[in-house]
């Protein structure tokens, strides 16, 4: 696994290794939307999300069985997890792509969803300074800034406002959850994406008409997402998850949307204005005061 291969390399001090495990998670996890556009040019959006889920799914369990992975064994340890998993991968996306439905636009929701680590903070009453708290403001208003020229692209609706906020409920809680699962990542993934398979197989007949054109670019888009973000990506934020705190963890979203936008550029060469490029300092200015020690 990729973590297990930064954790090996011999000549790399332990604070380079923790510091290259975030970066690659965000590089890794901003790429996943570069690939969703590629996949949805050949695919509904519900049923890209269920061919990505039942993949992982069955990579995740050939993996538990390849490594003897451990598997849970009283019954409150798999509800904890497939309730976990039932908010942070199924509740989470469905919501997602249902805001989406409702013609919420892109813009609108990424600055809802901005304020997952707010919410984490304020969930899990961690010991939050004033510094802090001003890199969280600052990291929204970047947000904001980065995504402003998308705002009034879509239509607001009731049921549209209202997904945006379960989706925004649904990862917050997952998050939350995800901390006190302490069975190995392989298990917890597999499990997770076992009941995130049978909800989306189960949803998804209700939302579309399913179709998919199996082109080679399909193909490539829907093996990134499930071997690089839905399994690699997915293992780096869990393990971060663990051995950190909530609030620096899920700043590190903060930076997804920044690097995104320029992997758009590069890729696909939609320029940035100034106020993305305003907005992308503002994050970064928010992000080391979050995580910046000795703030009061």
């Amino acid at each position: 696994m990729m973590l297990e291969q930064i954790k090996r390399v011999p000549n790399l001090k332990p604070e380079l290794k923790n510091s290259l495990i975030p970066v690659l998670f965000v590089l890794l996890w901003s790429s996943g939307a570069i690939f969703v556009e590629l996949g949805l040019h050949d695919s509904t959006p519900f049923a890209f999300v269920s061919l990505r889920f039942v993949l992982s799914m069955l990579i995740m369990w050939l993996i538990c069985l390849l490594i003897k992975s451990p598997i849970p064994k009283s019954f409150a340890e798999w509800r904890n997890i497939l309730i976990t998993g039932l908010f942070l991968q199924a509740g989470y996306q469905v919501f997602f792509f249902l805001a989406l439905a409702y013609e919420v636009s892109p813009g609108i929701l990424s600055i809802i969803l901005g304020a997952q680590p707010i919410l984490t903070t304020i969930a899990t009453r961690q010991k939050t300074s004033f510094g802090k708290w001003a890199g969280l403001i600052l990291g929204i208003a970047g947000l904001v800034l980065v995504v402003g020229d998308s705002i009034f692209a879509g239509t607001l609706s009731v049921l549209g406002i209202s997904s945006t906020l379960l989706s925004l409920a649904f990862i917050t809680a997952g998050t939350i959850l995800q901390k006190r699962v302490t069975v190995s990542m392989p298990t917890n993934l597999a499990i997770q994406y076992t009941g995130g398979s049978v909800v989306l197989l189960l949803l998804t007949p209700i939302f579309e008409s399913s179709s998919v054109n199996w082109t080679i670019t399909f193909w490539i888009a829907l093996a990134w997402m499930v071997l690089v973000i839905s399994i690699g990506a997915s293992m780096l934020l869990f393990y971060l998850i663990r051995i950190g705190n909530l609030t620096n963890v899920t700043s590190l979203l903060y930076c997804v949307p920044p690097v995104t936008a320029l992997l758009d550029y590069f890729i696909f060469g939609h320029t940035l204005s100034i106020i993305a490029i305003l907005g992308m300092l503002l994050i970064i200015a928010g992000l080391i005061l979050i995580n910046r020690k000795g703030l009061t």
